[in-house]
């Protein structure tokens, strides 16, 4: 079912009576892209790419769970879960064959779609993705005994802001990281956003021997997009566990946040022989 929001640019797919995922679609491009974006963003992010991408693709630009229009009841999101919903979006929209693009977060569901859906899927696009090189603050948050110490923090700013100072200081993380952290979840709404999104998509994840696994005999091509100045998800991590994956690597010189600007889109048709 398709139901308009009160934005009738924006279209929202109703999965069941509690699960919708909002999206715009933009150009008439002759191939469908999914666009998922990171944590705390919206589609929104994506709209200075669509000059870009428009005359080669159709684009469909989602708002994940919890980030802006999508509605989801709180709980895992499993892969299974995930195909479902999304093998009926695609049947709804009479798509058969397309290609997707996870930033950050967002990669979580590009590799799934991928990976689930392989006969379906033509190019996968990953950009700074944490699904490949998981951070230390994830593997920390989601862990089963630090989970609780984490939802603490989330509701209790002040001690969470005590506690990066000391990492900072004890050089655990760099005072970059801890400047980006402390960014990030300044708000209360980012605070509990980040505390339910990487733990209620945390199934959706795959070790390295999985991703190696299923990449190394995947039949759709496959594009990775790295910034050389990321410390959030640096090269120097992901690199590694791509390696004899058949990833098509563009590093660029940028730092994690800039990785959504409008230039990428231009790396990305770069990449595409038939339109570089």
């Amino acid at each position: 079912m398709i139901n308009f929001s009160k934005n009738l640019s924006e279209v929202r797919f109703q999965y069941d009576e509690t699960t919708f995922l909002s999206f715009e679609k933009s150009g008439e491009g002759p191939q469908i892209l999914f666009l998922f974006h990171g944590f705390g963003l919206t589609k929104e992010v994506f709209q200075p790419w669509m000059p870009h991408l428009q005359g080669h693709y159709t684009v469909y630009a989602v708002d994940l769970f919890y980030h802006g229009d999508s509605q989801k009841p709180h709980g895992h999101l499993h892969k299974k879960d995930w195909k479902l919903i999304f093998e009926a979006f695609l049947a709804h929209e009479k798509i058969e064959c397309f290609s997707v693009l996870g930033f950050s977060l967002g990669a979580r569901f590009a590799i799934c779609s991928a990976i689930e859906l392989l006969d379906k899927c033509d190019h996968l696009y990953l950009v700074a993705p944490d699904a490949v090189y998981k951070t230390p603050w994830f593997k920390l948050a989601t862990s089963f005994g630090f989970r609780w110490i984490f939802k603490y923090f989330m509701f209790h700013p002040d001690q969470m802001d005590r506690f990066i100072q000391l990492a900072v200081k004890l050089r655990l993380v760099s005072k970059y990281m801890g400047d980006f952290v402390e960014k990030e979840l300044g708000k209360a709404d980012n605070r509990k956003r980040v505390y339910i999104s990487w733990n209620h998509f945390k199934p959706l994840g795959y070790s390295g021997r999985q991703l190696k696994k299923a990449f190394a005999g995947a039949p759709y091509k496959r594009t990775i997009l790295l910034g050389k100045k990321d410390i959030v998800i640096p090269p120097e991590k992901v690199l590694p566990i791509i390696q004899g994956c058949g990833f098509h690597v563009i590093l660029l010189d940028k730092k994690h946040h800039q990785m959504v600007r409008a230039e990428v889109a231009e790396e990305i048709m770069k990449s595409i022989p038939d339109v570089s």
